[in-house]
């Protein structure tokens, strides 16, 4: 019985030295280790660099529209698609970092690796199961920098690249606008310039048909086609334009919804108020997103 003790006293004293030595091996390989990425979504600091713009600060160049980010200029609204397909909305502002045709956004993003995300210009504020948001375009001041800042909608897609457990980096496509500029210049019958206070756009021959004042989005999960679709028109509602003072030059800027097609084209009706009274005149438009259209428009004095 001595022997058969002093037996297992032995094989439990090596079996203790042999998990002491297991558990130093696993001591040691675990702080070899290199760190495993958290992948789990949470607020993260997200770095973009290199976003390129269609817009911002817009320079009217004739017959194209220059475009640069403000540093700092209206924040822009990320929303995450690879969240937004498993039923949770998430989506918060970033701030460029410099005034240029690319510019850095930074921002608190809630993300994890490989997520799509949306950027969009200006500030939006996505609702419901697909994120949709509205584009308003009442309140315009017809001028280019008013409709820089407010009015003319861009939408991009891009990834997150990388992350760690409080950072992470992604990349975002070019940005696309969502809307059309135009540049009315407005004359009388003899070609003299039509001095510009208040003008008002319908579609039809007159202003009882109106025009829509506001319209809707549906982000798309990839690259894919984002178009802004406007609500029905309000009868005998117009977009009105109501500049901050009378331009003597007859030229007014407003963003206007994407209309027609090469074979159909929209009739618009403008009426336009300032101090040589009212005029009036139609035009037939078709206008694609992203397209700048300087126009010269000549009007029939109504009063």
């Amino acid at each position: 019985m001595k022997k058969i003790y002093t037996k297992m006293a032995a094989g439990l004293g090596a079996l203790a030295c042999l998990m002491t030595m297991t558990a130093g091996l696993a001591a040691c390989s675990s702080e070899n280790e290199e760190p495993k990425q958290d992948d789990g979504r949470k607020l993260r600091q997200l770095t973009i660099e290199n976003v390129a713009l269609t817009r911002a600060t817009l320079t009217d160049n004739g017959s194209t529209l220059g475009a640069a980010w403000e540093a700092r200029d209206n924040e822009a609204t990320y929303l995450n698609l690879s969240s937004l397909l498993a039923g949770d909305l998430r989506y918060g502002n970033l701030t460029s970092s410099s005034s240029a045709e690319y510019s850095t956004f930074t921002g608190s993003v809630y993300c994890r690796g490989g997520d799509k995300l949306a950027l969009i210009y200006p500030t939006v504020s996505p609702a419901g199961v697909a994120g949709a948001f509205t584009i308003n375009l009442s309140g315009q001041t017809g001028t280019l920098s008013d409709i820089a800042q407010r009015y003319h909608y861009a939408y991009g897609t891009g990834t997150v690249t990388s992350v760690t457990d409080g950072t992470a980096t992604g990349t975002i496509e070019s940005m696309k606008s969502l809307l059309a500029v135009c540049k009315f210049t407005f004359k009388d019958g003899s070609g003299n310039p039509v001095p510009v206070k208040t003008l008002k756009i319908s579609y039809g021959e007159d202003l009882s048909v109106g025009y829509p004042l506001s319209g809707s989005v549906i982000p798309a999960f990839n690259s894919g086609e984002v178009t802004a679709t406007p609500d029905a028109p309000s009868e005998a509602t117009p977009l009105a334009i109501n500049l901050d003072s009378e331009n003597a030059a007859g030229e007014v800027y407003v963003a206007l919804f994407p209309c027609g097609s090469s074979s159909n084209k929209m009739t618009l009706f403008f009426s336009v108020s300032g101090s040589y009274g009212t005029y009036s005149g139609t035009a037939r438009a078709y206008l694609i997103a992203g397209r700048f259209y300087p126009v010269s428009l000549t009007l029939t004095k109504l009063s």
